[in-house]
């Protein structure tokens, strides 16, 4: 990956950032209700895009205890996998914060899935990792929300990205105006990155899911709690700069029960019943966003998806496993939700 070693550098104020441009052309197109103007793409971010079709498999999951993993074995063959054997994998999962009763994080039932699957596919090393958006207290999250008991059962180590060491990471053909990001070594050092979030609405986004779900991998002590020089930025845009720099290869989606309204940190339970995986991080989630019955192309990041990352038209997309005809409810939107896009009118919460 392309990266430096981390050097001593002058502090960067707060105000020099959300002086850019591009963040008050942003925050304006929010603040006066209107739809956000799409970025015009550039050809080296033109030239990233995965051309051919993708496969994207969504798999029955009814509860918790019940193991997907025999039936997603079917498709693998089919995914485009690539060769995971003596690699080291880092898994990112959604840990941004903990409310009783809510469905805000990866279920550590999904956890388990994953590095049974990269064992079983041959990774040599796997680790978990995450820098919570919200909650300082990675600890008590890890227990809070059992993904570090299962972590420890399964023998894996966890990394508080927020917390780790950094590098620097060019940014030179991004949307953002920061040209050089500081990411953590962990997630710049592994041979592959797999997402694994939580299926969700989002007051910002209209929804997040393996795509957005990567803002974890950015250092709150360096862009702070919940990442707030990229919320002033622009999610969308910083969205499509994450996914450029961490090239995420695989993603499995924790749709057993997904959260519906006011997400990613607000809204209520929704009982969906399934996983998705994929190789193509758009096509999945434009999968998963039709299975919410909300149309892909009203996301202004799934809009630059479908120019710079990959596949969010449903002929490019071809479905394996359970149509989405047979999983698909129509979620509650954000209250951000007016006239068929999402009015913006302050700092957006978490991942």
């Amino acid at each position: 990956m392309n990266e430096k070693p981390l050097e001593p550098q002058r502090k960067v104020s707060r105000r020099k950032f959300l002086q850019a441009g591009l963040v008050a052309s942003t925050l304006s197109s929010c603040s006066n209700n209107e739809p956000a103007k799409d970025p015009q793409p550039n050809s080296n971010q033109l030239s990233r895009r995965k051309s051919e079709p993708s496969t994207v498999a969504i798999i029955p999951c009814p509860s918790y205890d019940h193991d997907p993993l025999p039936e997603l074995k079917k498709y693998l063959t089919q995914l485009s996998l690539p060769d995971f054997r003596n690699k080291k994998v880092l898994l990112k999962p959604n840990m941004v914060e903990y409310r009783d009763g809510k469905p805000l994080t990866t279920n550590p039932a999904i956890v388990k899935v994953a590095v049974e699957l990269l064992s079983y596919l041959g990774a040599s090393q796997i680790v978990v990792a995450d820098g919570p958006a919200e909650f300082r207290d990675t600890e008590f999250l890890l227990q809070a929300t059992g993904i570090g008991p299962m972590c420890a059962k399964l023998k894996v180590p966890f990394i508080d990205l927020n917390l780790d060491s950094l590098v620097k990471v060019e940014n030179a053909h991004g949307f953002t105006p920061i040209k050089t990001f500081l990411m953590p070594k962990s997630v710049m050092e592994a041979d592959y990155v797999v997402s694994l979030p939580k299926l969700k609405t989002h007051q910002w986004a209209g929804m997040t899911c393996s795509m957005k779900n990567l803002f974890g991998t950015v250092p709150g002590r360096k862009y702070g709690w919940p990442k707030n020089i990229l919320h002033k930025i622009g999610v969308d845009i910083c969205v499509m700069d994450i996914m450029h720099m961490v090239r995420p290869c695989f993603t499995l989606v924790d749709g057993v029960i997904a959260m519906e309204g006011n997400g990613p940190l607000s809204g209520t339970p929704r009982n969906s019943g399934f996983i998705v995986a994929g190789c193509d991080l758009a096509a999945v989630d434009a999968t998963c966003a039709r299975t919410m019955e909300l149309d892909p192309t009203n996301l202004l990041y799934m809009r630059l998806a479908e120019r710079v990352v990959g596949n969010v038209a449903s002929e490019n997309i071809k479905i394996v496993g359970s149509p989405i005809s047979t999983v698909a409810q129509k979620f509650v939107l954000p209250d951000t939700w007016k006239d068929g896009h999402f009015s913006l009118g302050g700092l957006g919460e978490g991942t």
